[in-house]
């Protein structure tokens, strides 16, 4: 009684766990494939001559009417129900055209014994659920109760093809795009979109000079700056990034052409807010001494009031320094602009000219023990050096292993079946399903 038990849980266990269950995600897409096909069948249910008649019974099909049909063999799906299975792989490939939807799905899930045929919306006058039912019951399942799968598939495929060959569909034909139409258009587009910019940029430009809280020169130029910066980012890179998104999920790809010219609509306004940064940093200023207008220096004339230390600076391009000389009474006013750079100020000097000379490895890691990184620093105006100890994580002993195989197949020698891809359409819910 023990070993009848025994041998009994473990063909169960083996028939339950031996199996794959298919998701929809994980079905094969048969237009996916290195050799496109409409069959799916990964248990290899049928026999490869069966699937090649079936093939190329919809592949003629599909060249006369561009209706597309599907057919899917799998051992189990688990626990899901066959007919939200069949709508959500519908859909999930977009069986049929997107347009049209003239699609038509036939599932067969074997160790439920049950099929559906699932249609899609524009062949649901042409296959009615009844008529659906009538191939599932009286053309396919006969055939499978004697356990001919290849015949009963063979049958119902031929059945389905010839209902649905009895009303042809037009192939969807998209009509050309009429570019000198559009053109002119978006020309006008463009030309508004760069006269908001330069108004914005306008804008921005007046409520610096406004703002009281600005009170220098560098400082109202490092605001048009950011502005303009930030402007041209969004007008010529962001916008048309997201229009490219908008186009791809709601209209025809070939219109992102027009989104090229952004950047060159964006430039002329990036221009002038470069012209009025320059202004606004050599305008004059009011002398704190007297009271007169002080006006900036060249850079040549700036040199005689920078320090030598100042001009070195100056000489590396880690520091802009801008000299205002006061007309009336001489005085002079020195402002600077930092730039982002890997110079630093030196501990010594103050000098911004400390950089990272060079680095070693002072003591290698091990798998035991960590590790030792010397990062050397030098002041390029007054020569101090120092340097900087950095610590190297241990080894790590890497778990990975030698794997990979080779793959075979056979091929007809053709080029394979349908389009390389099912065309997008959807199913509501149409068609029958029972089993056998």
């Amino acid at each position: 009684m023990r070993l009848g038990l025994a041998i009994l849980l473990y063909f169960f266990t083996f028939s339950v766990f031996g199996q794959t269950v298919y998701t929809v995600e994980s079905v094969p897409n048969p237009q996916k494939a290195a050799v496109p096909s409409f069959v799916s069948d990964p248990d290899d249910i049928l026999k490869p001559e069966t699937e090649l008649i079936i093939n190329t019974q919809i592949d003629s099909l599909w060249k006369v009417n561009n209706t597309e049909l599907a057919v899917v063999m799998l051992g189990s799906i688990g626990y899901e129900n066959e007919d939200e299975f069949a709508n959500r792989l519908y859909n999930h490939w977009g069986i049929g055209g997107k347009i049209q939807s003239n699609g038509v799905l036939l599932l067969v899930v074997m160790d439920i014994r049950r099929g559906v045929i699932r249609t899609g919306l524009g062949v649901e006058g042409i296959l009615p659920d009844i008529t659906t039912r009538r191939i599932l019951y009286d053309v396919i399942y006969p055939e499978f109760k004697n356990e001919d799968y290849d015949a009963g598939v063979i049958a119902g495929v031929d059945a389905i093809i010839r209902t649905v060959r009895e009303e042809p569909f037009e192939k969807e034909v998209r009509e050309p795009i009429i570019w000198k139409e559009i053109i002119p258009y978006a020309a006008a587009g463009y030309i508004v979109f760069m006269l908001l910019i330069w108004f914005w940029i306008n804008s921005v430009v007046r409520k610096v000079h406004q703002n009281n809280v600005l009170t220098t020169n560098l400082a109202r130029y490092r605001a048009i700056r950011d502005q303009n910066k930030a402007t041209y980012s969004l007008s010529g890179y962001v916008l048309p990034i997201i229009a490219f998104i908008a186009i791809l999920f709601l209209t025809r790809f070939e219109y992102v052409l027009l989104l090229f010219p952004a950047p060159i609509a964006a430039l002329p306004a990036y221009l002038y807010g470069k012209r009025q940064m320059k202004k606004a940093r050599r305008a004059p200023i009011p002398c704190d001494a007297c009271g007169s207008q002080m006006h900036i220096l060249s850079e040549r004339e700036e040199d005689k009031y920078l320090k030598i230390s100042q001009q070195f600076e100056e000489h590396l391009k880690s520091v802009d320094y801008d000299v205002f000389l006061c007309d009336n009474c001489q005085n002079e006013a020195i402002f600077s602009l930092d730039k982002f750079n890997s110079y630093s100020n030196c501990p010594r000097c103050k000098t911004k000219a400390y950089i990272l000379q060079s680095k070693r490895t002072v003591l290698m890691p091990t798998y035991i023990n960590s590790g030792t990184e010397r990062k050397i620093y030098k002041c390029k105006y007054c020569g101090f050096e120092d340097h900087k100890d950095i610590k190297i994580p241990k080894l790590k002993r890497s778990s990975g292993y030698f794997g990979g195989g080779f793959g075979g197949g056979v091929s007809s020698g053709s080029g394979g079946f349908g389009g390389g891809g099912f065309g997008g359409g959807m199913t509501g819910g149409g068609g029958a399903s029972g089993g056998w």
